[in-house]
């Protein structure tokens, strides 16, 4: 099961707005994003945190294959289909 919620830290603990319907004593994980009390929205530099960090793991799981088609003509390297000759018209 997953789900969002919304909880308000208190004193070391947070309380969620709304219950789980989760039997006493489970063990769930939790990840935490912060929202602005006064809209509760991510502030933009939150935001713009994530997308930076998203962009460095996007470039560092980058590979250069040598392929230059390999985006347009994906089911002919995956599945041996007939390359597009639209797509691989445009891409010479």
């Amino acid at each position: 099961m997953t789900t969002n919620l919304k909880a308000i830290y208190e004193k070391g603990v947070l309380r969620l707005q709304e219950p789980l319907p989760l039997p006493e004593g489970a063990e769930v994980d939790v990840s935490v994003s912060l929202t602005e009390p006064e809209n509760g929205e991510h502030s933009r530099e939150s935001e713009a945190r994530s997308w930076d960090a998203l962009a460095q793991l996007l470039n560092e799981c980058a590979i250069d294959t040598g392929v230059s088609d390999l985006a347009q003509q994906h089911d002919h390297y995956l599945y041996g289909l007939t390359k597009n000759s639209t797509d691989a018209d445009s891409t010479r």
